[in-house]
């Protein structure tokens, strides 16, 4: 597409995992695109792989605007609820889950 598109002398594209890439020339990189967010933040190795990638290879690190993603963060992860067998009929009959997962609503309502 970049160079079909006629981009192939502005952007190059460096495929492989950063901690093994060396720019050409020594230069550093106006952008980085990553793609090594797992189903949490932290996960595949993200704060270890931006922090070299920020120290080597990007011009302006500190700027958002030099990363996609620009940022990460983790709102919720997954948890398993093991007190479920503490509620017995009559109060619900758990049967009716059929090997469904078991929900809950945490909030105050």
């Amino acid at each position: 597409i970049i160079k079909k598109e006629g981009y192939e002398d502005k952007i190059t594209i460096l495929e492989g995992f950063s901690s093994d890439i060396t720019l050409p020339g020594g230069e550093k990189a106006d952008f980085a695109v990553a793609e090594i967010v797992g189903s949490i933040a932290s996960e595949e190795g993200a704060y270890a792989t931006i922090s070299d990638a920020h120290e080597r290879l990007v011009k302006k690190p500190n700027d958002p605007r030099s990363w996609i993603p620009s940022r990460i963060q983790t709102y919720a992860a997954p948890a398993s609820y093991s007190l479920h067998n503490l509620f017995r009929p009559p109060a619900f009959d758990w049967s009716k889950l059929d090997g469904e997962p078991v929900r809950f609503n945490c909030r105050d309502e």
